[in-house]
């Protein structure tokens, strides 16, 4: 089998990963984030750029749902994603969900890790926080949950 070799942004990339950590390139000078498609900086060893976490916040480009299984890995239904960061590079990637028909481009995302690395899960909204904390409060006399 031929060896591949990573370029020097994957392996970044990757091992921020293998971290859970979600990194992204950044130009010191103005700020922006690098996508994929601007990685010329790489072959220049371009001394402005470094990595930061980013925010795991996504919007859902576009998306495909696998109904047929390629690995016994990755269960079907599986979805796979175009997500656009919030700081703006896009990443192809795997969206966790019990419900593939939930899915719906313009979807808010956020990153996660699981034990294949990198997913994206709907992201919650903060109302809908809220008000699963206040019904999950535990009385603390009866060590049951307390009525909302």
């Amino acid at each position: 089998m031929e060896a591949i070799e990573l370029h020097r942004y994957h392996e970044e990339f990757l091992a921020g990963i293998a971290k859970k950590q979600l990194l992204i390139a950044v130009n010191q000078k103005t700020g922006a984030a690098l996508g994929y498609h601007e990685r010329g900086w790489c072959a220049q060893q371009d001394p402005n750029v470094r990595w930061q976490r980013a925010s795991g916040k996504a919007e859902l480009l576009s998306y495909t749902v696998t109904r047929r299984a390629y690995s016994p890995d990755f269960p079907v239904p599986l979805v796979h994603g175009l997500v656009e960061l919030e700081e703006g590079p896009r990443l192809v990637c795997r969206i966790e969900t019990d419900a593939p028909e939930s899915v719906q481009v313009g979807m808010a995302l956020k990153a996660a890790f699981d034990d294949k690395g990198l997913i994206f899960r709907a992201a919650r909204s903060r109302a809908a926080s809220a008000a699963r904390r206040k019904t999950a409060r535990i009385d603390p006399n009866q060590n049951k949950p307390m009525a909302a």
